[in-house]
């Protein structure tokens, strides 16, 4: 029999990406171990207050290290403004920044180094809605998409009149204490441990308020582009997550998709989807099925 030999394959190697209006990102990939076939990469996108960490580290296995296992590399990667990426030098940085310039730039360098392998971006919270809009508006071309606790704060993805005098006032209170500092404190104030800048705050909050989801200079209509993702979207949820991104907002946000949709939940709360060992699980059954759905649609 024909013995298969891999290449030998790098552990948390570090990268640096530049966008095309001059933010450095940084990133890590993470290779499946020596003698694990390759089966393809993911984007790993984080969420709001938080860094590439929340996928995991060096000396701390995480979802990143989950993955691998089970023959996939990973690109974990810090927005702009997060971790150790920057904007471009004295400027601040907003929403369709992420949309329009970071997801892309990481999503080509993991296209080129893919192997030739499908690339499907794996979005946590603010990086779930982040990848779709990027899809739908055609700035990636991701071949799956799996969205984890992922849905924008507007009234029609929100039908639970408490939760959404509940996002109000968190949004409320975000953009005040935003104003007032220039930005979200958010490690100071232990809401994750990366700040957010006003402008992309006031972004969130126009969101909420308008009860749109557009781009700031009103190109981009992302709720409905939404309807042009036609890649397979895997949606996880947390059983547990009360606020941010209960199961049926999660569910209701995917559906917009027009590509196959899968739901997947798992018995914890929000940042737990990513960061513990119980929502994992979930996360990758909803990788597995995407990757299914996309070498099926590949089939002659």
């Amino acid at each position: 029999m024909r013995q298969t030999t891999f290449a030998p394959r790098a552990s948390f190697e570090e990268l640096e990406i530049h966008t095309s209006d001059g933010a450095t990102l940084r990133a890590v990939v993470d290779d499946p171990p020596e003698g694990v076939a390759l089966r393809g990469t993911l984007v790993l996108a984080h969420a709001m207050f938080a860094r590439k960490s929340s996928f995991g580290r060096r000396d701390r296995p995480g979802l990143s290290s989950a993955l691998a296992a089970r023959g996939f590399r990973t690109v974990a990667f810090d927005f702009r403004g997060h971790g150790d990426s920057s904007p471009p030098s004295g400027a601040s940085w907003c929403y369709d920044d992420l949309v329009r310039q970071d997801l892309p730039a990481v999503v080509d360098c993991a296209r080129a180094r893919g192997e030739g392998h499908p690339v499907l971006v794996v979005g946590h919270s603010l990086g779930g809605h982040v990848t779709l809009a990027a899809q739908g508006t055609g700035r990636i071309a991701a071949d799956a998409v799996v969205a984890v606790g992922a849905s924008v704060w507007l009234r029609e993805i929100e039908r639970s009149r408490l939760r959404w005098g509940a996002k109000r006032a968190i949004a409320r209170a975000l953009l005040a204490i935003s104003v007032r500092a220039g930005g979200v404190p958010a490690r100071r104030l232990r809401l994750g441990s990366d700040d957010a800048s006003e402008r992309f705050l006031r972004d969130l909050r126009r969101i909420v308020a308008e009860g749109e989801w557009r781009s700031a200079d009103g190109k981009d209509d992302y709720l409905r582009s939404l309807a042009s993702v036609k890649v397979p979207v895997a949606a996880v949820v947390g059983d547990r997550d009360r606020v941010i991104c209960p199961p049926s907002a999660g569910e209701a946000f995917a559906r917009r998709c027009t590509g196959a949709v899968a739901y997947f939940r798992a018995p914890v709360g929000h940042m737990a989807l990513v960061t513990s060992a119980g929502g994992h699980p979930s996360v990758v059954a909803a990788v597995e099925w995407a990757l299914a759905r996309v070498l099926d649609q590949a089939r002659p």
